[in-house]
């Protein structure tokens, strides 16, 4: 089983930003419209870095803000579920919310003794 740890996100310089604008030819990676002259839009990754995705351009796109909203979702539901299962494989537990009732204790006969008095 590889490791599918979280990249670490480099630094998004404007080089960089346009870089990938153009290479993206100036649509969306997520709705494939284009991008018009004033719409709000951000560098997206398309395979996430905390699902093994790289920090590179050929993993980027432009990506319209509602477009990767929508996207952040699922990316968010993915990662949470790719994390369960990494604990579970090493066997790894959820510490338990409730404490446990001391030794001898049982709710039943607590709840007759307290509907007599």
């Amino acid at each position: 089983m590889t490791d599918v740890g979280t990249t670490p996100r480099g630094s998004m310089s404007q080089t960089r930003r346009l870089r990938i604008f153009e290479a993206g030819h100036g649509r969306c990676i997520l709705c494939d419209r284009k991008i018009k002259a004033g719409d709000t839009w951000t560098v997206e990754h398309i395979r996430a870095l905390a699902l093994g995705g790289e920090d590179t351009d050929a993993n980027c796109g432009p990506a319209h803000e509602q477009c990767r909203r929508l996207k952040d979702k699922t990316d968010v539901a993915s990662i949470a579920q790719a994390k369960r299962r990494k604990a579970r494989h090493f066997g790894i537990k959820k510490p338990s919310t409730w404490p446990k009732p001391p030794p001898g204790y049982n709710s039943w006969t607590r709840r007759i003794e307290k509907d007599r008095t």
